[in-house]
């Protein structure tokens, strides 16, 4: 290239991918337009350079001033449109050359011209190309498109004369149509391409529609590189094009034909770049006509470039150098000369689309939660997508342009199907299955397809239509993602139990995926025939209005509709199996489990909403068998629940002895703040063992960091709440009782208002429990798949008694003395399955986070035996603790415990150890907007007066006697070590290396709803960086870029670690400011950002005698913070009882909700996410009706309107519906599935 060095491309998604590949292979650098909407974009990154958009992103592509601008900005030599947005606007083509840039494309006046499409004909007939018969010109009025319809003969369409891209159409067969379709065509002619005038042409129903590519240089020479079939298209948009035209292939010399026909209308307007002439062909006669020029590079280029060796964009590239230089195009014997006699081979192209085939194809924008392409011999895959994408309503759902080619046309219609049946794209539906189907119908494999090939081509997806979500229903399976940890939740079904059984009996594996619904289930239509089971909590279910059975195996026919209405009686989870699962949802870490706290797996990382699409398996066994299983052997499903639990790891020391009789001796409440992430119970307050949290915080409940075993009972405060499969993994509350994990599906029935009564078991007694609830799931598996009787099963629910027949053992199962520089360790059970290791006397010390790292890398090691990595499920470093989860039914304890020590005898004195880790610079920014505004929401919504309240840095520094700027300091001269890797997404804990900058600080009471990915933070004694934009109450303290990315793309990630810290890693800041901040956080969410750090060694050496030197003045740092956090303590109190006192006045207590629900005529309106109440949007007495909104709540910035719900809408046809009871008011929290309104059906 000699002129053109830099080149703006002014489009986006695969066409501005592929146009930065051949630009690359030119040395010529690359400018990306992108909009805020398409930050992640592939064009983003594949360029040199990207520049942000102004504007909204509906209009940002076509801001012709603002892209000129960016090209002058950026010294571009040329802008290359691609197609679409600018590509045919002679406007902007002419803006382009004024400004002194090159148009990479034809010249304006050509585009203007052929832009007219009665004036395109115009130009084609005096080049003597054939043209559809029609009118001459425009036509004015409806009686004159009606009298010149019936001069040309039906059926006529009627033609916007500036349209394109099939818009601006209608086919008319009577005089009435034509006048009844006129105004429709002249408004849409109007509204999109700002030209009213319409004209008239003949229509052809059984014809091709085939075009021919050419290349001209501008200078009245140009060349063609045949033709592509078009014909199958919806709403005259093409779904599938080839090349050569299977049509064309039959009749050789057509090719000559069609080819010099377009070269010649070409040279005689001396057209320069890539167009494309399109033809209508009759399949009768063979007669072509001319349709329209596409004065661009055309979607479907790239078959032409496989048939023909051909890279049309380097030939448009080079022509716009040629015309840089002066010489006005490419040399027109070099154009020749690469006129070939016809194509090599056969191409075909499939376009890749976004769409719901059940609401006629519309867009279907959505996360892509899984991308991969079948590697096919000969084919190419034009995209901008990737896993992690997402498809916005802002622009053309198009993903990608597959295309394969072959020798011959039945190896590249295999290959194609091929790829579209074994690639996999997983998220919002698509039209993949449409599309393969396509390749199997017998008219198109014998190439036989004309225009109106789709208007009979039936298909129907295999899948579920979502008509209805119900409360709150998930995609789970088993076992989920136990092993993954670092905040990827455990997830799986609340209920294991029945999830299991009812796959067992439509014969699936017994993890396979299905559905969770809880409280109030989903209407589902189901498309074509499948075979289910619903097993669980019994609920009032139908299928086509008829009484659907429960823990039975049943076939539903296509085009039935399943409607799972509400709990009628104990428990609130049931599950339906669906036979082969759900094939498109993706897997995450190995699972295709929801946890959508956290927005991870399942359909889109959320609850099921209205008009999704769950594919299901194409194929049902041949032989169907009903089954169900006795009733005798189904769970009871009670509002009392008696529970097995075993110590937990803070029994003593933390609790009094009373306080754990207590716990056993009480019949709890569950809370109707109950959900997957924590099971809130209501009941007496424990009196403690201690005053105050030590180190660990103010509270007695609070301890240093450590990992939270599944099925505990963890104490926020006074408050108990069970943590159930969704929970954090690691937090600073003391955990007691920790149910065992045979009754773990137990704690997925537990309802709001239900109660619950713990029964003491030792770990003997669990693990017989376990084998028992084992063999019973076994031997109905048997007993389903041999269709052997089930009367010689032991039923798995027996009388609960009060006594357990092993030993309950304490909570520390193991304690080692300090010795020497030795810490204390001890071993704390957490139930049958986890065990926590604890260095030292609750203290923060960087000498213990050393040691549960080499803890850990030693446990992981090769040195460990085989029997007991085998059965290691997970583990969770924290400063000062390591947790073990393992499989207790596999690997003892005991033998466990052996070998932990023999390791703690290997790790000796490691107090002058060296430590490999990496030293990361970040960014900190003091000043945030969003910090700011999330605030402000927080004092609005949730609570308006706090000490931490409007400033939570000055809060922070005052509460431990810093000023600000001390607090700034810290951060910017300090070093903070990585103690912890987890909570949710990887969120990352710090703690100051040198004691004298330790701080402590309570958190917000409540959390906020919002809190900005990127936050800096304080909470307890650790430094936090919010990895995700989150809910959160660690005190806001500035802000830097993340440290996670979901799907692992951007640099510093992967798909396999997603969380950018490791354990020990160090962290240090400089100073930004907000704009600053703001480009490098663009440059994170576009991909391009690059974390800066170095491998390094931290010596505990020279730690230790740090330690030693400031022990001094670190004691008067502490006793001057003492001071400041007992006054700080003090405001927070007399706070936090008055804003008690003010949210007390209309609380409505548990009882009285307990007592209404219990009436059948009241119907509870419950929360569709964790989030904030906004706005109330009704009074108690007054009717709802259809549509109503109840409340409005405010979610990750989100506003949601909680409508009227559809057990409501279906009551409304009976009766009149009124509000009983209130449950919330603006600035109330709510958790997904919590009750926020009752309502009564008079």
């Amino acid at each position: 290239m000699e002129k053109l060095r830099t080149l703006l491309v002014a489009n986006r998604g695969e066409i501005a991918v592929r146009i930065c590949k051949t630009a690359k292979k030119l040395n010529i650098k690359t400018i990306a337009i992108y909009s805020d909407a398409d930050s992640a974009s592939q064009h983003v990154r594949e360029a040199d350079e990207a520049v942000l958009l102004a504007g909204s992103n509906s209009t940002a592509y076509t801001d012709e001033k603002n892209i000129i601008d960016i090209a002058k900005e950026k010294k571009a030599d040329g802008i290359i449109p691609g197609y679409g947005f600018l590509s045919e606007n002679p406007h902007f083509a002419r803006l382009v050359g004024e400004a002194g840039i090159v148009w990479v494309g034809p010249s304006p006046e050509v585009i203007d011209e052929f832009g007219i499409k009665h004036v395109a004909r115009g130009l084609a007939e005096k080049a003597s190309v054939p043209i559809v018969p029609g009118t001459k010109g425009l036509v004015d009025d409806e009686d004159a498109a009606a009298k010149a319809a019936e001069d040309i003969g039906f059926p006529v369409m009627l033609k916007a004369t500036g349209g394109g891209g099939g818009m601006g159409l209608v086919t008319c067969n009577t005089a009435k149509e034509v006048c009844d379709g006129f105004k429709t065509v002249q408004s849409r002619g109007k509204t999109l391409f700002k030209n009213s005038g319409v004209f008239i042409e003949r229509y052809y129903p059984a014809s091709h529609h085939i075009e021919v590519q050419v290349f001209g240089n501008g200078q009245g020479q140009a060349i063609h590189f045949g033709e592509r079939e078009c014909s199958i298209q919806r709403r005259h948009q093409k779904v599938i094009e080839e090349c050569p035209s299977p049509f064309v292939e039959k009749y050789p010399e057509l090719r000559k034909k069609l080819g010099d026909a377009a070269v010649q209308l070409a040279e005689s307007i001396k057209y320069g770049s890539a167009g494309t002439i399109e033809y209508l062909v009759d399949d009768e006669s063979g007669d072509f006509f001319f349709l329209e020029m596409n004065t661009r590079l055309q979607v479907e280029h790239g078959i032409t470039e496989l048939c023909y060796g051909v890279d049309l964009v380097e030939l448009m590239l080079k022509q716009a150098d040629a015309q840089l230089t002066g010489k006005g195009g490419l040399d027109g014997t070099f154009l020749k000369n690469m006129l070939a006699s016809g194509p090599s081979g056969a191409a075909i192209e499939a376009r890749i689309y976004a769409e719901n085939p059940l609401k006629d194809y519309a867009p279907s924008p959505g996360l892509l939660q899984k991308v991969e392409w079948k590697d096919v011999p000969g084919s190419r895959i034009d995209t901008w997508v990737f896993t992690g994408s997402r498809i916005t309503p802002n622009y053309d759902p198009l993903i990608a342009k597959a295309m394969v080619h072959s020798s011959s046309r039945d190896e590249a219609v295999a290959g194609i199907k091929k790829l579209l049946t074994e690639s996999s794209i997983c998220g919002p539906p698509t039209n993949l299955e449409f599309l393969a189907e396509i390749m199997d119908d017998p008219k198109f494999k014998a190439g036989t397809t004309i225009t109106n090939f789709l208007q009979t081509f039936k298909y129907v997806p295999h899948a579920i239509d979502v008509i209805s979500p119900g409360a709150y229903t998930l995609i789970q399976d088993l076992p989920a993602r136990p092993t993954v940890g670092k905040g990827i939740p455990h997830s799986g079904p609340m209920d294991p139990l029945a999830f299991q059984i009812a796959n067992m009996l439509v014969g699936n594996p017994r993890g396979k995926e299905g559905l969770e619904i809880t409280l109030n289930g989903p209407e589902l239509r189901f498309l074509t025939a499948t075979i289910v089971s619903l097993c669980g909590a019994p609920m009032e279910t139908s299928l086509d209005g008829e009484e659907f059975p429960m823990w039975t195996k049943v076939r539903i026919e296509a085009g039935q509709k399943l409607k799972v209405g509400k709990t009628i009686g104990g428990g609130c989870r049931s599950y339906l199996a669906v036979f082969g699962g759900f094939p498109e949802v993706a897997d995450y870490f190995g699972s295709k489990s929801t946890s959508p706290l956290v927005a991870i797996g399942g359909y889109q990382g959320r609850a099921l909403a209205p008009g999704d699409l769950l594919r299901t398996a194409a194929r049902l066994p041949d032989d169907f068998k009903p089954v169900s299983l006795p009733e005798n052997l189904r769970p009871v499903y009670n509002s009392h629940w008696e529970i097995k639990a075993m110590v937990g790891p803070h029994d003593e020391g933390f609790l009094l002895p009373e306080d754990i009789e207590m716990i056993y001796d009480t019949k709890w409440k569950i809370s109707h703040n109950a959900s997957r992430s924590g099971i809130r119970l209501v009941g007496p307050v424990p009196k403690w063992a201690r005053k105050d949290g030590g180190e660990g915080g103010a509270h007695p409940s609070n301890l240093i960091e450590f990992g939270y075993p599944l099925g505990t009972l963890n104490w926020t405060g006074d408050d108990p709440c069970i943590f159930p499969v969704d929970a954090p993994n690691f937090g600073g509350f003391v955990s007691s009782t920790t149910v065992i994990r045979a009754e773990w599906w137990k704690l997925g029935q537990l309802k709001a208002g239900n109660t619950l009564k713990y029964v003491r078991v030792g770990l003997k007694d669990a693990l017989r429990k376990r084998e028992k609830l084992n063999t019973f799931l076994d031997t109905v598996e048997h007993a389903i798949k041999s269709g052997e009787r089930f009367d010689k099963i032991e039923k798995l629910q027996g009388c609960h008694v009060d006594f357990h027949e092993d030993d309950i053992g304490k909570a520390v199962v193991l304690e080692k003395e300090c010795d020497g520089h030795i810490p204390r360790v001890r071993y704390r059970q957490g139930g049958d399955d986890h065990l926590i290791v604890e260095y030292g006397s609750e203290n923060f010390d960087i000498n213990h986070r050393c040691r549960v790292t080499a803890l850990e890398n030693a446990l992981r090691s090769s040195s460990t035996p085989s029997h007991i990595k085998e059965n290691l499920i997970d583990t969770v470093g924290c400063c000062t603790t390591l947790l073990v989860f393992y499989d207790g039914l596999a690997l003892p304890r005991k033998g466990l415990l052996d070998h932990l020590q023999t390791i703690e005898n290997r790790l000796g004195d490691l107090r002058s150890t060296k430590v490999p880790t990496r030293l990361f610079k970040l960014p900190i920014t003091f000043e945030s907007k969003a910090q700011t505004e999330a605030t402000e929401r927080y004092m609005t919504n949730q609570r308006p007066h706090a000490p931490y309240l409007p400033d939570n840095l000055a809060f922070v520094a005052k509460n431990n006697a810093f000023t600000p700027q001390q607090l700034k300091d810290i951060y910017l001269t300090g070093k903070l070590m990585a103690v912890e890797v987890g909570f949710f997404c990887g969120n990352t804990c710090s703690l100051p290396v040198d004691p004298r900058q330790r701080m402590s600080c309570p958190k917000m009471n409540p959390s906020r709803v919002f809190t900005p990915e990127g936050t800096v933070s304080w909470g307890g004694s650790c430094m936090s960086i919010y990895p995700v934009d989150s809910p959160g109450g660690y005190q806001m303290t500035g802000r830097t870029v993340p440290c996670w990315d979901y799907y692992g793309w951007k640099k510093g990630f992967s798909a396999g670690c997603p969380w950018l810290f490791k354990d020990f890693d160090i962290l240090t800041f400089y100073q930004v400011s907000e704009l600053e901040m703001d480009v490098l956080l663009l440059e994170f969410r576009t991909g391009k950002y690059e974390f800066q750090y170095e491998d390094v060694e931290f010596d505990m050496g020279e730690h230790n005698k740090l330690l030693e030197d400031t022990a001094d003045e670190v004691k008067e740092v502490r006793k001057r913070q003492a001071a400041a956090q007992e006054e700080m303590v003090k405001a927070e109190n007399e706070s936090l009882e008055r804003w008690r006192r003010e949210k007390a006045e209309n609380q409505v207590d548990e009882g009285t909700v307990e007592k209404l629900l219990e009436d059948p005529m009241i119907i509870s309106v419950v929360a569709p996410v964790d989030a904030n109440v906004w706005k109330v949007e009704v009074v108690e007495g007054k009717d709802v009706f259809e549509g109503t909104t109840i409340v409005v709540l405010e979610a990750m910035k989100l506003e949601i309107a909680v409508k009227t719900p559809d057990d409501v809408v279906a009551a409304l046809k009976d009766a009149k519906v009124q509000v009983e009871k209130m449950l919330v008011k603006p600035g109330d929290t709510v958790q997904a599935g919590g009750h926020i309104c009752l309502l009564r059906k008079e």
